[in-house]
């Protein structure tokens, strides 16, 4: 039940932090009984290649997804039941978990693993520089918020030491027969940095912690402190300079945790990488148009928190270095309504169409995969598969499973009839 609520909390969120943007639309399911499937809900004719799974994956229910053209089950760790205390884990949560791997194995499935590690101990967070702190002094704590409450990996090199730690046990103990594991480990297992509305505040930078500004040691190998130690952001400078140093450097910070992600997996696991990127994004010229403003936050990127957060998705993209990173967006299902996907603008890209053109730009290209913001309505999964194919996504994982079983919206009988239309790939 948490791992429910946590998740849908994200899309929530997701959704909302957007809706000042014009068009948007949040759809919501009421009770009752399920809505019936929209007009001309048949997939397109043109077959593609995918892979179909599910998140909050169960395995009493495997055997009926499996009948249904579901390949795929997600199982998910987390990090605080697995690691309690520092360097002693938990030797019945790892049997517990092993033994659900080798029963959806029995059912025929691949599976993709979630480390969890949205989910630190609250001894991670107790590491030196544990906590990231915006520029009022705020310590980020949201200690009721499971899953949100993430430890500043960014900034502090005891944190990241502290997740390849873990990262080397959980593949110890579980081995590495996946299809992909999911990278990100930020809020809500997504890469980026905390909310930008905070406890009263509006505008929140996340790069104020002591190691971030160069008052004392202790942030990651490589990464330098901030090049405009005390720097506010909205102050204004000649030529716009400081907030183009700090912008720059704040996220190149974030590329460099979303490298080490990669790196460090890559330690221990040789297959798919699949790194999380959330909302929106940040489109080409809205950066220049934020340091223009001095990060006031005035411009609608800003307001809708993609600057602050870090998703620099252009950046990220094109420095990676390995063939087998999957681009995986969290918002296959954004709104129409939103954006035009036949606009010359990518700022009016869906979120999915301006990641899988990223993924196109890459050399070598990268794969395209992509899960919706869950629950899922019929109008939601059709919507989903029209852009599975016109974005050549090679995996969709459905949010939620449950939500296919419960009668109230898009059921497993609809992902069937969409799967049917649809050319199941090949899995490594």
């Amino acid at each position: 039940m948490k791992g429910i609520c946590i998740v849908l909390a994200t899309r929530l969120l997701r959704a909302v932090g957007l809706a000042c943007l014009p068009g948007l639309v949040v759809q919501a399911a009421g009770p009752g009984s399920r809505p019936a499937l929209p007009p001309d809900s048949a997939p397109a004719t043109a077959p593609v290649d995918c892979v179909f799974g599910t998140l909050q994956s169960r395995v009493e229910r495997a055997g009926s997804n499996y009948r249904a053209g579901v390949r795929l089950a997600t199982v998910a760790l987390a990090w605080d039941r697995y690691e309690p205390q520092v360097g002693r884990f938990d030797p019945a949560y790892a049997a517990e978990v092993k033994l659900r791997l080798a029963e959806f194995r029995r059912a025929g499935m691949k599976l993709m693993l979630d480390l969890g590690m949205q989910y630190p101990p609250a001894w991670v967070r107790d590491l030196p520089q544990g906590r990231f702190v915006n520029q009022f002094g705020a310590s980020y704590n949201e200690d009721a918020k499971p899953g949100a409450n993430g430890a500043n990996a960014v900034f502090s090199q005891a944190v990241r030491q502290a997740q390849a730690d873990y990262l080397s046990r959980a593949f110890a103990d579980l081995g590495t027969d996946f299809l992909i594991v999911r990278l990100g480990w930020g809020y809500y297992g997504e890469l980026n940095y905390p909310i930008h509305n905070y406890r009263g505040h509006k505008n929140c930078y996340w790069a104020f912690d002591d190691a971030a500004q160069g008052k004392v040691v202790g942030l990651p190998d490589g990464l330098k402190p901030c090049p405009v130690p005390g720097w506010q952001p909205g102050t204004p400078t000649a030529d716009h300079r400081s907030a183009r140093q700090f912008l720059d450097w704040y996220m190149g910070a974030q590329k460099d945790y979303h490298d080490w992600q990669i790196a460090t997996a890559r330690r221990f696991y040789a297959g798919q990488l699949a790194m999380l990127y959330p909302s929106w994004g940040v489109r080409p010229r809205q950066l220049d148009d934020a340091i223009a403003g001095d990060l006031a936050g005035q411009t609608s990127p800003e307001i809708n928190g993609e600057v602050q957060r870090g998703f620099d998705f252009a950046r990220f993209i094109a420095g990676i270095n390995d063939p087998e990173v999957i681009i995986y967006c969290t918002w296959l299902d954004a709104d129409p309504k939103f954006g035009d996907d036949n606009a010359a603008d990518t700022a009016r890209w869906s979120p999915v169409h301006y990641l899988s053109h990223l993924a196109g730009k890459h050399r070598p290209p990268l794969p395209v995969w992509a899960e919706n913001t869950g629950p899922g309505t019929p109008a939601a999964m059709k919507l989903s598969f029209d852009r599975v194919r016109q974005f050549h996504v090679a995996g969709l994982v459905w949010a939620f499973e449950g939500d296919l079983y419960e009668g109230k919206h898009a059921g497993l009988e609809d992902y069937l009839r969409f799967i049917s239309g649809v050319q199941i790939g090949k899995s490594k």
